[in-house]
């Protein structure tokens, strides 16, 4: 199973970053960037998976085509804010990593007015 690996990977990591932060604690940030990192990598091994399966879903709907790009994008800078802001407040700089949550979530409300706007063309037909 992926997850042992992962589990197995992360548990080296912080035993590995807990050593080297006893000698020497400004080089422990990097231990921990790259467990991060390849933990990160085997993810995406998983993610092309999910995006192959989304295409094809893609393909076989008819309606709501405009938006499924969107909603994929959206994902991705969810994902992508939440896994920078998780590094900088490891890093020790949560000031920095609230910020990145704050754009992440600016930039998806900003991805989301095409939908919004529908939802309320739709609302308005309605009416």
């Amino acid at each position: 199973m992926e997850i042992i690996k992962i589990a197995t990977i992360a548990l080296a990591g912080i035993i590995a970053a807990s050593i080297v932060r006893s000698y020497k604690e400004e080089y422990a940030i990097y231990v921990v960037i790259a467990t991060v990192i390849i933990i990160f990598m085997m993810a995406l091994s998983k993610l092309a998976i999910v995006f192959e399966f989304l295409g094809s879903i893609y393909g076989q709907i008819t309606y709501g085509k405009t938006f499924f790009p969107i909603i994929i994008k959206v994902l991705a800078v969810a994902y992508l804010a939440d896994f920078t802001a998780q590094l900088c407040e490891d890093a020790g700089e949560k000031a920095i990593g609230s910020k990145v949550e704050l754009a992440g979530k600016v930039i998806i409300f900003y991805m989301a007015i095409p939908i919004l706007m529908a939802i309320l063309e739709l609302i308005n037909s309605l009416l």
